[in-house]
């Protein structure tokens, strides 16, 4: 079954959890801030892949995972979400997608290694654009 990490920290994780389940993926969702862990623990329980926010570390723990696709939903600090992008990059990911408000990042993500790069004003106009690149990973 392909694997999804998903890197959201708000309701939108909920959204992109639901559906990726909906199109058969198996899905993790990624927990590297602390300010969000409570959170997500309560929403995800044993499908967090919880990893302390060391590049490093989240490098070592999602490339062991073997992940086929990952999106990251553009948190508050883009700096962060930028560093994310980069460390799951790095980790191996083939396919890493970000999903943000502001088109004037799109450079800044596509230099941090997203290889696609999604500028949409909700979670759901997001997804109808995720999802057109989602299929190649859904088995029939």
């Amino acid at each position: 079954m392909p694997k999804l990490l998903i890197a959201a920290f708000g309701k939108e994780s909920l959204t992109y959890v639901r559906r990726a389940r909906q199109l058969g993926l198996h899905v993790r969702v990624l927990d590297c801030v602390d300010a969000y862990h409570v959170r997500l623990l309560q929403w995800f329980g044993d499908d967090l892949l919880q990893v302390h926010g060391r590049r490093n570390q989240v490098r070592e723990k999602v490339a062991v995972e073997h992940f086929d696709v990952a999106i990251v939903h553009e948190d508050e600090n883009f700096v962060k979400t930028a560093l994310i992008t980069q460390s799951l990059r790095e980790a191996g990911i083939p396919q890493v997608m970000v999903v943000t408000r502001d088109a004037v990042r799109k450079s800044v993500y596509r230099r941090c290694g997203a290889h696609q790069v999604i500028v949409a004003n909700s979670v759901d106009q997001a997804w109808m654009k995720l999802h057109t690149s989602l299929p190649s990973y859904v088995t029939a």
